[in-house]
């Protein structure tokens, strides 16, 4: 690549600073950066806006190597991602035409600096870029500030310091699904930092809108729920589709997350030194479901977004993410040695103590022990979601029915089920019971299939102490 330089002094700041601009001339096969106008948006704000002309691109999508400095001193390139606040950022540009991105500043050079001297800032076309960059991937809410922050993946690109370095192929972290198209995993491995398993909660959009994919079993699924024993539990499967996107929570709801909304730590393994970071357990189905005062009801009404737990089937869809096997998802085994690597813990852990506190030392809790363990410490799912079999088990939205075929007839016989949801409970016990999936910390090879269907009262277990198997991963409708 040749390049030319070229330099303009503005004096669009309020200081009426210079303002250098360069831009790369390249070969005619490769697209080319053009004009650059550099911009202070004074007197409104007093952030910096870059705009520039990309040429010769054919409508496919870059990624722009963008270099700055001021005062000829350069800046560094994570400060310099760090320090976008608007416009389409350096990641994902499409076509032809006029682009920008915007700068704060103060985040460029130093806290509270509102105008650069002498600021210089280079760009150049890089590799090809991701087709979908502007595409919204996850969700976070900050239950301290009562904000709601959207991400694209160029943002998630923006801030490795933030988010990690975007993992685009599955294989990478899991054996490859084929039947997921590539274009839909996008997993920011950041989010296993404490501070969005505490303060914020973090959603992953999850792509199933007209998706037909296979609920229960496989075929040849040898794990599955006999249902002579128990009837409640009966595995039905079916061509299914869900009609829109929903987000999903990344990890179950932890009980720094439950504090930090409902204002109580009522979990039963609550060891002090370990507790903020474990899944919230110990709070019966009909608290966390309260109409004013459970967790659903209050994250509803301070984000005003429309939380709830998920269907059996949205969260089945989500579980597989394009898998239809007997094993886990991506075909690994399901054994003791497949599950502990997915956790990330030595797993199965046992059954619950008699003592509020059971863990005698610090170790235990973490790698020895039993009970439940820090969540988003294993290896996320195609979608990007942790312990989705193991940890807790987590309830949904459905009640328990015995016979899903008869529930669902006409649909199955038409070819798919639409948005399935059991409204009707028929479990053979004479009880209202309620669908939970997902194995828990003590977990068999029976339950811990994405296909495995557990049923409870959501009050009143049948035998004491029960609570502590059973967490929460909560969802919001895609807007």
């Amino acid at each position: 690549m040749n390049k030319s330089t070229i330099v303009s002094r503005l004096s669009s700041f309020a200081t009426a600073a210079a303002v250098a601009a360069s831009f790369a001339a390249i070969a005619s096969a490769d697209p080319t950066v053009g004009q650059i106008l550099v911009h202070q948006l004074w007197p409104w704000s007093q952030n910096i806006k870059v705009e520039y002309t990309l040429s010769g691109t054919g409508g496919a999508t870059y990624d722009m190597d963008v270099s700055a400095s001021e005062a000829g001193v350069a800046i560094p390139a994570d400060k310099l991602s760090s320090a976008l606040c608007g416009g389409e950022g350096f990641w994902g540009i499409t076509g032809d035409g006029i682009h920008s991105f915007t700068l704060d500043p103060s985040k460029l050079v130093a806290d509270g600096a509102t105008a650069l001297s002498d600021f210089t800032v280079s760009i150049a076309p890089g590799g090809l870029g991701d087709p979908q960059a502007s595409r919204i991937e996850y969700r976070v809410f900050d239950l301290e500030a009562g904000t709601v922050t959207d991400l694209r993946r160029r943002d998630i690109y923006a801030r490795p310091d933030l988010y990690g370095t975007p993992i685009t192929d599955f294989s990478l972290v899991g054996a490859g699904i084929a039947s997921i198209p590539q274009g839909d995993v996008f997993i920011a491995p950041g989010f296993t930092n404490d501070v969005w398993k505490t303060t914020k909660l973090v959603m992953k959009r999850i792509p199933a809108a007209n998706v037909e994919f296979w609920f229960g079993p496989s075929t040849d699924d040898t794990n599955t729920t006999a249902t002579t024993k128990y009837p409640r539990l009966a595995e039905t499967r079916f061509k299914a589709k869900l009609t829109s996107d929903f987000w999903m929570g990344v990890h179950e709801v932890t009980q720094k997350q439950y504090e930090m909304l409902i204002g109580t730590r009522p979990a039963f393994f609550s060891h002090p030194d370990f507790w903020e970071t474990r899944p919230l357990e110990n709070v019966c189905r009909d608290e966390f479901l309260h109409s004013t005062t459970g967790f659903i009801a209050v994250a509803t009404a301070r984000f005003g977004k429309t939380f709830d737990l998920p269907t059996e089937a949205q969260w089945e869809f989500a579980a597989k993410a394009g898998y239809d096997g007997p094993d886990f998802p991506g075909g690994l085994a399901n054994d003791n040695a497949t599950f502990t690597t997915l956790e990330g813990i030595s797993v199965p852990r046992g059954g619950w103590s008699v003592t509020k506190h059971p863990e005698p030392n610090p170790e235990i809790g973490l790698n020895s022990g039993h009970g439940t363990y820090p969540c988003g410490i294993g290896k996320p799912n195609a979608f990007g979601l942790y312990n989705l079999y193991g940890n807790v088990t987590e309830w949904c939205k459905d009640k328990s029915h015995k016979d899903l075929a008869s529930f669902y007839s006409s649909e199955i016989e038409s070819g798919v089920v639409t948005n399935p949801y059991c409204t009707t409970s028929n479990n053979g016990f004479g009880y209202t019971g309620y669908i939970y999936k997902g194995g828990a910390y003590n977990a068999s090879a029976t339950v811990r299939r994405p296909a495995y269907r557990g049923a409870e009262k959501p009050t009143n277990y049948t035998y004491a102490n029960q609570h502590v198997y059973f967490g929460w991963r909560v969802v919001c409708p895609a807007d």
